[in-house]
């Protein structure tokens, strides 16, 4: 299972991206969740995925992502994994999973007759990057 450490994880995204401000800190982040399922016959983690602004307050990067990625996209997630405890509505105690993304790419999956990263892109450090250059 997942603990709280830096790593990488595949899913599909279950949403539309949705921008929000903390009011702590008064940070832009956008926010989504990922399916997660190791094989077919597994159980499907759901894990709340945040993209924040940049250091110097900038988020130019959250335009690109929700330009090349929606619900239902294939992507790869790098960053940190923090576990938390809830209760559920009917009472019981479960467990959920919060990433805080680094970077974030689009998967395509490869057809056997086709160029398997044809018409893929990564979002690293807010900018697009095509096949080829420094992924992950």
């Amino acid at each position: 299972m997942l603990n709280e450490e830096t790593i990488y994880l595949h899913g599909n995204l279950c949403r539309e991206w949705s921008t929000k401000t903390i009011e702590s800190t008064g940070k832009q982040v956008i926010e989504n969740a990922l399916a997660y399922q190791p094989t077919k016959d597994s159980e499907t983690t759901f894990v709340d995925i945040t993209v924040w602004e940049d250091r110097e307050g900038k988020t130019d990067h959250f335009d690109a992502i929700i330009d090349e990625t929606s619900k239902g996209s294939r992507v790869m997630v790098q960053g940190r994994f923090k576990a938390r405890d809830y209760t559920a509505k009917d009472g019981t105690s479960k467990k959920g999973w919060n990433c805080s993304v680094w970077n974030i790419a689009k998967v395509i999956r490869p057809s056997m007759k086709k160029d398997p990263y044809q018409g893929a892109t990564a979002i690293i450090d807010g900018k697009p990057v095509q096949p080829g250059e420094d992924w992950f």
